[in-house]
């Protein structure tokens, strides 16, 4: 049941949620999510750990990047239907994808 709790209280914040729409479909270093969300790396960083410490991400180390991807949990099928039903219906997370998609071909 804690567990439950952590990932409930981490998707209480914005940044969060919109960190989560971006990682839903991909792998993403830090630097992508600060360049998404006009954020800083702390700013970015501390969220992202925020969410590895609930099980929502997972990340991996290369070289001096850290890249970051959602976890697959069938306990947590509900943050599918979060954001495919939610958030990517409304602003300003159907915008955070459309700028990842100008971050990343740049």
């Amino acid at each position: 049941m804690d567990k439950l709790l952590d990932v409930l209280k981490s998707l209480s914040d914005e940044t969060r949620l919109r960190i989560l729409n971006l990682l839903y479909d991909r792998e993403l270093c830090v630097c992508d999510v600060m360049d998404t969300l006009q954020i800083s790396q702390a700013k970015a960083s501390r969220h992202l750990i925020y969410l590895k410490n609930a099980g929502l991400v997972k990340d991996r180390k290369h070289a001096q990047w850290a890249y970051y991807a959602l976890t697959r949990d069938d306990r947590l099928l509900f943050i599918d239907h979060l954001v495919h039903d939610n958030l990517r219906t409304l602003e300003p997370y159907k915008k955070d994808l459309t700028n990842l998609a100008d971050c990343l071909r740049q």
